[in-house]
């Protein structure tokens, strides 16, 4: 059975002010539709190098929720990785830090001082759609329990629906 690899809710990748000169400002989206297109885009991409990952390392992920923070490189990639959730299995955490590496182009997100800001990519691995959806449910629930501890937490652009 094929694993289904999935970004998901309401933050396939989260945008968080999390810096503490940054922690007072609010993050600025110069437009909804431009928010909306960069987040079309980027899923997709994450998608893809999700799928890539899976068969560069010839892993079957398990079923989990892998959460990753990371700031960029002056190339606008993925570096200074964090993870904030494991799967509870090395190889699927692994398989999720590869194809968030591999991302690029991040820092031409539509908001004021995208290279200063930290990511987080939020993504479900699972075997079935069912066990999906659970994990989704999951995941929006440890998200919106995450965004109430903290009002750094709540400065977060979210996208990835």
């Amino acid at each position: 059975m094929q694993t289904l690899i999935k970004t998901s809710l309401a933050a396939a990748l989260s945008l968080a002010a999390l810096s503490p000169a940054l922690a007072d400002e609010q993050i600025v989206v110069h437009s909804q539709a431009e928010m909306d297109q960069w987040q079309a885009d980027v899923t997709r991409n994450l998608d893809r190098r999700l799928e890539a990952a899976q068969h560069d390392t010839n892993v079957t992920p398990k079923s989990g929720i892998v959460q990753l923070r990371f700031t960029l490189d002056a190339n606008g990639r993925a570096e200074n990785f964090q993870t904030l959730t494991s799967s509870g299995d090395r190889s699927t955490d692994m398989v999720a830090t590869r194809a968030v590496r591999r991302l690029g182009n991040l820092d031409d997100a539509p908001v004021a001082n995208a290279e200063g800001q930290t990511y987080q990519a939020n993504i479900i691995f699972a075997d079935n759609m069912r066990e999906h959806d659970r994990l989704q449910a999951k995941l929006a629930k440890m998200e919106s329990a995450r965004l109430a501890r903290n009002d750094s937490e709540s400065k977060v652009v979210s996208f990835g629906l």
